[in-house]
């Protein structure tokens, strides 16, 4: 999926003079001495890519390196491709817009066996980590 976000990226980069990147919230993700403030911090950051907004571009497999202009000054800006969740190109009416889903760090939630008694139903509905599993304890 890496490769896919990188080549949208590149043919944008080559059509477009203006467009949009939203970035998640990523361990990796550097932006500058700024980093992510606020609500960035859970909501991410969109960056606005235009001629005068960055500098000194650069991909490699699995990142994006570029400076980038914040309230004025200059950012140096590391973008795990992972982190990137959207490229669009107008925020109000997109002529386009890709949208990648969120590449998974941990490891979804694994349902645990349960001990039952006999009187216990067969089927339990739990809630975990916000999503409900339901538990399966065969009789013995």
């Amino acid at each position: 999926m890496g490769d896919f976000r990188l080549n949208v990226l590149k043919e944008i980069l080559n059509s477009y003079e203006k467009f949009f990147i939203h970035l998640m919230p990523h361990p990796q993700l550097i932006i500058g001495s700024r980093g992510l403030v606020g609500e960035e911090k859970k909501n991410g950051i969109v960056l606005v890519f235009s001629s005068y907004s960055y500098d000194k571009l650069s991909m490699e497999d699995d990142s994006v390196t570029v400076n980038m202009k914040f309230s004025g000054s200059w950012e140096s800006l590391y973008i795990p491709v992972d982190a990137i969740s959207a490229i669009f190109n107008d925020p109000v009416k997109p002529e386009f817009m890709f949208s990648f889903k969120p590449q998974n760090r941990k490891s979804a939630p694994q349902p645990v066996e349960k001990e039952t008694s006999d009187d216990e139903s067969e089927d339990t509905e739990t809630s975990s980590g916000g999503s409900n599993v339901i538990q399966f304890k065969r009789k013995n």
